[in-house]
């Protein structure tokens, strides 16, 4: 990813200080890199380090490549007093990427929309953007680039052409919803809901609803707005909490409330009724997940003065972004059946979600390819078991791989489940039983790489 935000001497001065420079005084750079392979010249390379990498070996190909200064460790700076192209950080390059990006987001008054949450903020942030695209010029995070890298880096491409800006902020440790809140400075802001996710680290669904509460916190401290879910429990007592909010939602009555069913092909059919903003819309991304993130969509475009006809335009035309194998509920039709393509993530809310997908299509023959759910912790092994007897609930049959499903298939006596130990093994069983009314959903955890079952149904079709 690649910036073209502007840094002088003097803004440099503000964001780390004098005399962690050894710049001239007339120094400029246009662009932040943190990767040799795509630094253009003229930009300031940041040295970050991790498990598997250091940044630091590559500061001089980054010099090569024409970087007009680099960001570096207090170690290395010291290391190399000659060099008069150096910036140290303070703390580390990892936290002066994030004042970099802290700094260039305060040039810009235009409306910023965080977006949080366990499940499903980025098939929302996708969709909020597109539909703001209809009135906005919008910076939208890249993929899911929502972590203390990929954040910076996005709000490093904020220009003088954007008029919105929508912004996904991911957790996998406490405190870090807090750092990316403070970094992004959100206007307004959307949790999708409270849900059982990087329980390793953030140890339950206690811990969660804390971390994610964060970015409310800095938007009730910083007089922003804060769109709040209703329809999820543990977010619905926010809406007295954080002084000024617009709820949502699709069961319970609030400032907007969208009803919803769902056409043959489960693509979701929208209504809402609010004076003006009155509108009919039948969507072309199918499934439960997708009804609920129209409904954030929604809110914000309303809250953001969009009228009815430009948001309705814009559910009607949105669909998912083009997937690399992986997708996020993408529907795929094949002599073999149907196959619901969610091999993107999984944790147990999205997992129910996708169960209920599954439940509601209309194909008579039902099957569940689930792979594991990682980063539960202590809590793994009955998750799973929760989410395989949803799944045989609503499933003819259940294939699972991944050994946190084997623990938890030995718990549960049900004849229509199958373990697998190899990617090749579901493959076989779901060839062995399909016919054309037959609908596929496969899911699990990015780190279980389920889209490869649906690579070779696909191309073995």
């Amino acid at each position: 990813m690649q910036e073209e935000a502007v840094f002088t001497y003097s803004d440099l001065v503000q964001v780390v200080g004098a005399q962690n420079l050894r710049l001239d005084a007339n120094f400029a750079a246009r662009g932040v890199s943190t990767d040799t392979r795509t630094l253009q010249p003229n930009s300031i390379f940041v040295a970050l380090k991790g498990e598997n990498f250091d940044g630091h070996d590559h500061v001089e190909n980054a010099f090569l490549k024409g970087a007009s200064a680099a960001v570096v460790s207090e170690e290395f700076y010291n290391q190399h007093s000659r060099n008069k192209q150096l910036i140290k950080a303070p703390q580390s390059p990892l936290n002066t990427l994030g004042a970099l990006a802290w700094y260039h987001r305060r040039r810009y008054e235009i409306p910023v929309i965080a977006i949080a949450g366990a499940a499903g903020k980025t098939s929302t942030k996708e969709i909020v953007a597109h539909v703001l695209s209809r009135k906005f010029n919008v910076l939208k995070t890249a993929a899911n680039y929502n972590n203390q890298i990929g954040t910076p880096l996005t709000l490093l491409e904020l220009t003088q052409e954007h008029s919105a800006a929508v912004v996904e902020i991911g957790t996998n440790q406490p405190g870090e919803i807090e750092i990316l809140a403070a970094m992004v400075q959100p206007t307004h802001g959307l949790i999708t809901n409270i849900g059982k996710e990087h329980l390793e680290q953030l140890i339950d669904i206690d811990g969660v609803e804390t971390e994610e509460r964060a970015l409310f916190d800095y938007l009730h401290d910083h007089s922003g707005i804060c769109f709040v879910n209703v329809d999820d429990e543990r977010l619905a007592k926010y809406a007295h909490q954080v002084g000024r909010a617009i709820t949502f939602g699709l069961t319970r009555e609030a400032d907007i409330t969208l009803s919803v069913s769902y056409d043959g092909e489960l693509n979701p059919k929208l209504s809402i009724v609010k004076g003006a903003f009155t509108f009919n819309a039948t969507m072309q991304t199918p499934g439960i997940a997708a009804a609920l993130n129209a409904t954030c969509a929604v809110a914000i475009a309303w809250a953001l003065g969009m009228n009815a006809a430009e948001v309705r335009h814009q559910l009607q035309s949105y669909q998912m972004p083009a997937s690399h194998g992986y997708g996020r509920m993408n529907v795929v039709t094949l002599t073999l059946g149907t196959i619901l393509n969610d091999t993107y993530n999984a944790n147990p809310d999205s997992m129910q979600l996708a169960l209920q997908t599954l439940h509601h299509h209309p194909s008579a023959r039902k099957i569940a390819v689930l792979g594991d759910m990682l980063e539960l912790g202590p809590t793994s092994e009955e998750e799973h078991m929760q989410v395989l007897d949803s799944a045989c609930a609503v499933s003819d049959l259940v294939i699972l791989y991944g050994e946190e499903f084997r623990r938890a298939a030995d718990h549960i006596s049900h004849s229509n489940i199958v373990w697998c130990g190899t990617i090749n093994g579901c493959v076989n069983e779901v060839r062995g039983c399909v016919d054309a009314d037959s609908v596929i959903l496969v899911k699990g955890s990015r780190g279980m790489a389920m889209e490869n079952v649906v690579l070779q149904l696909t191309s073995g079709n």
